[in-house]
Formats: structure tokens, C-alpha cells, sequence
């Protein structure tokens, strides 16, 4: 693929993301308008998607995608693992601002703008298969975990958001992207309530993220193909029409997000969560991939992990951690997402 080619499967997802931008500075879009454009993308649309192109996807293709799951694994779980032990350890974060940042690290925005982008490269049905793991890999066991963390006692109490501070109880800060968190987990206490913030169960936050659509519905359609169960033709057509809004809606509202967060800051903390998202993450995990697996493996895994900082960690510091967390982590959406427009090309001319 040349490189005029990759530009054109790119440069329309990031004109989509421009519109949505657009149609947030004007105010279009409320903070009401923003959450219906993310539940149609992640209870109907992107659901409908994956659930349809799973389903179609052959059984012995379906096996041969576990050296993916094993790569995905590590670049999701591995990689946070050792990002939280070094900020914790050797940078002496504490704990929260630790696993607030490295998840901020290794949580991209696949979800929305995987649909389009992997869908340019590799066609929308095998590009179903590494979005859907992914997604379950982050909201079944990554996400679950990071709250557990955030929710251990020992911790300087919630903070009180200044005047200009992103206020999550004035507004909400983001939705999810590539998975929506436990509702409990990320809603702000009443003002003035002084109440503890609560513990997150294991237990229940697993099966919070197992109820959503867009863990369930990749799992269905997992289970309709290796049972050998065909498609019927009116299923067919229907998840296909719903199917069709995932990748507008979803972009429209990551434009959106960004308008939101405002002006970014250019902190050393910013560049560096910034930088190991699009840049050391993916490219660590296609040498991992390269020397563990095949090319065509590494190359997936790196693109699902190369797309910009997800909104996730944004939403889990504004319920867990201080204002400048929040500042840091916004400012990390929105840089991200600007370095993507060149890194993204550039990843996808070096897998070829």
C-alpha cells in the first residue's frame, strides 16, 4: 500500500473528527447531544458491527486469531503492569496518580476510530475480530482492575474542582471509548457530602462491563460462528443498517470530546503519555509481535494500540484524582490525537 493510499483511508476519519470538533466549539452538540451520539455508537452501533462481522467470520479464522489475544494481552495488561510498578516505584507516584497515568499509557481510542481506519486497511470483517478482543481484554479485566486500584484505602481524600477545573458534576467529562465504565465507579458524590468514595467489588465491576453491549455482543457472535450457525438474511440486513452508523457517529463524537476538553497543556507529563501511546507502545508491541508471532499479527495488535489517548482514564481521574491529574490526562486526549494524524500514517507504512 503506498502512501498516497494510507492518506486516503486516514485523512477522511480525521476531517470526520473535525466536523464533530466544529459542531462542539459552536455548541451544537450539548453535553446531552454528546452522550446520545456514544450510546448509539457503543449500545447500538459498534454492537451491531462486531456482533454481524464476528458472526460471518469462519470458525478456523476465528482460532487462528489466539496468538493476537496472547499479544494483545501484553500490550494491554503486561505493559500496564510494568508503567504502574516504574511510576510507582522508581518515579514515587503515588499510587492513584500511577495507575491513573499508566492507563492513560496503554488505553487507546480503538474502538471509535478502529472501525474506520482498520476497516480501510484490512476489511471491516477482519478488522472486527482484534477490535472485539480488545475490548474485552479492557473492560472485562484492565479497566476492573485500574478501579480496584483507584478504590484502596489509604488515599488523600477526593478533591474539591476549582472554578475552571473540568467539574464532573457540572458536566460530564467524557464517555467512554472502547468501553464504558461502571456507572457507580466514575459518578460524583453530592457536593459537600464528604462521603467516601466507594470501594468497586471485583465481582461487580466485571460483570458491569459483561452486561454492556459491547462486551456481550462480540462474545454472541463468537459463539453463533464457532457453533456454525449461519446468518439469516433478515438478521443480515438489519445489524447491517445499524451497523452503518457505527463509524460516523463514533467520530463525530470523538470531535466532540476533544472540543470539550479545551486548550491543552503542554507539560513534560503530557508529551510522555502522549509519546508512549502512539509511538514506544505500538512499536513495542510489533517487535514483540515480529519475534512471537507473525507479521500480520504484530501489525494488527501495533494498530489497534497506535490510535490516540482514550477519554477512559480522563473520566477516571475526574471521579479519583486531582485537578492537575485531569489537566494532564485531557491535555494527553487531545495532543494524542494530533500526533496520531502523523504517527498513524507512518505505523502503517512501516507494517506494511
Amino acid at each position: 500500500m503506498s502512501f498516497a493510499e494510507i492518506f486516503t483511508v486516514v485523512v477522511p476519519v480525521f476531517l470526520l473528527i473535525l466536523v464533530g470538533y466544529g459542531t462542539g466549539r459552536r455548541a451544537l452538540f450539548d453535553a446531552g447531544g454528546a452522550r446520545a451520539l456514544r450510546e448509539l455508537t457503543m449500545q447500538l452501533a459498534l454492537p451491531a458491527a462486531l456482533l454481524l462481522s464476528i458472526w460471518q467470520t469462519p470458525r478456523h479464522v476465528l482460532i487462528e486469531q489466539l496468538p493476537l489475544v496472547g499479544l494483545l494481552a501484553f500490550g494491554f495488561l503486561a505493559v500496564y503492569a510494568v508503567l504502574l510498578g516504574v511510576l510507582r516505584l522508581a518515579a514515587r507516584r503515588p499510587l492513584r496518580r500511577a495507575a491513573l497515568f499508566a492507563l492513560a499509557c496503554v488505553q487507546p481510542q480503538y474502538a471509535f476510530m478502529g472501525t474506520s481506519i482498520l476497516g480501510g486497511l484490512f476489511g471491516t470483517a477482519q478488522a472486527a475480530v482484534p477490535i472485539a478482543v480488545a475490548g474485552i481484554i479492557v473492560n472485562v479485566v484492565l479497566d476492573p482492575v485500574v478501579l480496584i486500584l483507584l478504590g484502596m484505602p489509604g488515599h488523600p481524600e477526593r478533591r474539591t474542582v476549582t472554578a475552571g477545573a473540568a467539574d464532573p458534576a457540572r458536566r460530564p467529562v467524557l464517555a467512554t471509548v472502547g468501553g464504558r465504565a461502571p456507572e457507580a465507579a466514575v459518578r460524583p458524590a453530592p457536593a459537600g457530602s464528604g462521603a467516601p468514595d466507594p470501594r468497586p467489588s471485583v465481582l461487580r465491576t466485571v460483570g458491569h462491563a459483561l452486561r454492556e453491549p459491547f462486551c456481550w455482543g462480540p462474545v454472541l457472535g463468537l459463539v453463533l460462528s464457532i457453533a456454525g450457525v449461519g446468518v439469516p438474511e433478515i438478521a443480515d440486513a438489519t445489524l447491517s443498517l445499524l451497523a452503518g452508523a457505527a463509524s460516523a457517529t463514533a467520530l463525530l463524537y470523538v470531535g466532540v470530546s476533544v472540543a470539550r476538553i479545551g486548550r491543552p497543556a503542554l507539560s513534560p507529563a503530557v508529551w510522555a503519555v502522549s509519546l508512549t501511546s502512539v509511538v514506544v507502545l505500538p512499536l513495542l508491541v510489533y517487535g514483540t509481535g515480529l519475534l512471537l508471532a507473525s507479521e500480520a499479527v504484530a501489525a494488527q495488535a501495533a494498530l489497534i494500540l497506535a490510535f490516540p489517548v482514550s477519554p477512559v482514564p480522563l473520566m477516571f481521574a475526574a471521579r479519583h484524582g486531582s485537578a492537575e491529574d485531569v489537566r494532564t490526562i485531557g491535555s494527553a486526549v487531545v495532543v494524542s490525537l494530533l500526533l496520531s494524524f502523523v504517527t498513524l500514517p507512518l505505523l502503517i507504512e512501516l507494517v506494511g
